[in-house]
């Protein structure tokens, strides 16, 4: 009996892309992999008491029309910064945190690592950028894991890139398989432990 090919990506990564993703991150092409993570309960607790706290303010003092401007600022950033979503295709790792992210090519990576991270070393959590000027998309319940990608941008210059996932292993590896994809002459060599590419 002859056994079927196996599929590319397992069931749960196969998953149809969400309306957000199919406006936002259409370009991508064939996703392999994607990771979604959705804010914690207390983040969306700590906005709902910011909302409540707003109406409450507004209502007493009898500012309706500043609550008329606030609140749906206060909605479009609870709605925008809810959910962070990585896809990894054949040419393409896109990062977005609310609309905010890189899209970064694979061709132009030249290191990929699962890694561990102090929120603390970012100031917090959110769309943050570290001292050593590595930025970061994160949010609260990844546990200290990330993926870590040293990448150059279209002028030449090196970008790191961390974006917090309780599955960096998995996404990290799908990365690197994309990479080993790519035709030899578009794949950046690999660095040696502890290299850095400046």
């Amino acid at each position: 009996m002859a056994h079927e090919p196996k599929a590319l990506v397992r069931v749960e990564e196969a998953r149809l892309p969400d309306a957000y993703e199919q406006k936002f991150m259409a370009g991508a092409g064939v996703v392999l992999y994607r990771d979604k993570r959705r804010a914690p309960w207390p983040v969306h607790a700590l906005l709902g008491v910011a909302a409540l706290t707003l109406l409450t303010a507004s209502v007493v003092s009898g500012e309706l029309l500043a609550l008329a401007i606030a609140m749906p600022v206060l909605a479009l950033i609870w709605v925008l910064f809810s959910v962070l979503r990585v896809t990894v295709s054949a040419g393409m790792v896109a990062v977005q945190f609310g609309l905010f992210g890189p899209e970064i090519p694979v061709a132009a990576i030249d290191l990929c690592e699962a890694t561990t991270y102090d929120w603390k070393k970012f100031g917090g959590w959110g769309i943050r950028r570290s001292l050593q000027g590595e930025w970061i998309y994160n949010m609260p319940g990844d546990g200290g894991h990330a993926v870590r990608i040293v990448w150059r941008d279209r002028k030449g210059r090196r970008r790191v890139t961390l974006f917090g996932s309780r599955h960096a292993d998995q996404l990290a590896s799908k990365i690197k398989g994309a990479r080993a994809a790519l035709p030899a002459g578009l794949v950046p060599a690999e660095l040696g432990p502890g290299e850095d590419p400046t």
